[in-house]
């Protein structure tokens, strides 16, 4: 995923309640890509789930998982094979719930100001990001997140 077709597709998504997270949203953080991305995170507003799942299915995506529909919902360029993964969050004062896979819900403060291929994009913030990275195994890649989060949680 390149981060041209993550502003593609942002531009796409646009008036919709989107925000970057996952690996992105670290980069985004950052400024700069950092590492390569396979996939795209976006946050939604959950009333906007269903316009975004056809926005992108417009622009050539299927759903291809959507067993935990109130968590993420996955799609896949069906020639491309890159994914977006969407995750419905509710609005409330401050920001937004997400639920986890166990069911509980956490806030999500408002998403901030981070850049993308040199451009302003809405992005999850700092400790929120933070957050995400908690209750699993890290991978490799979530190790080279976290360093970076934590880099900019110190500066």
């Amino acid at each position: 995923m390149t981060p041209e077709r993550v502003l593609r597709l942002l531009d796409a998504l646009d008036p919709l309640d989107v925000w970057v997270d996952g690996g992105w949203g670290v980069d985004a953080l950052v400024g700069r890509q950092t590492r390569p991305h396979g996939d795209l995170d976006l946050g939604v507003a959950r009333p906007q789930l269903d316009q975004a799942v056809e926005v992108l299915e417009g622009l050539g995506y299927a759903v291809t998982d959507a067993r935990f529909v109130q968590v993420t919902v996955q799609l896949t360029h069906a020639a491309e094979g890159h994914r977006v993964d969407l995750h419905p969050s509710t609005p409330v004062d401050g920001g937004t719930e997400q639920l986890d896979f166990d069911g509980n819900t956490y806030l999500i403060p408002r998403a901030v100001e981070g850049r993308i291929g040199g451009r302003p994009v809405r992005c999850m913030p700092l400790s929120a990001q933070l957050r995400s990275h908690q209750g699993y195994e890290l991978r490799p890649v979530d190790l080279h997140d976290m360093r970076l989060l934590e880099e900019l949680g110190s500066g």
